[in-house]
């Protein structure tokens, strides 16, 4: 799948809070490695840029087990 959208940014660094708005895309890869799909992991990674006065970019890699619910 495939994931693009807004942001909300809160930063809190050196005593300092900046909030701003930013845009992500985010990719969801999912593996069933059985054929009754009972369970499965997935990988996700993104990519985020802020719009605010710095304009700070990262990148992520997210990961986990799927679980089927019959």
């Amino acid at each position: 799948m495939f994931g693009v959208g807004p942001a909300w940014i809160h930063l809190s660094e050196l005593g300092v809070t900046t909030n701003s708005v930013g845009g992500e895309v985010v990719l969801d890869f999912m593996f069933w490695p059985s054929e009754k799909h009972r369970f499965g992991w997935y990988l996700e990674p993104g990519y985020e840029c802020d719009f605010g006065k710095s304009h700070e970019q990262s990148v992520g890699l997210s990961g986990g087990l799927l679980v089927a619910i019959p």
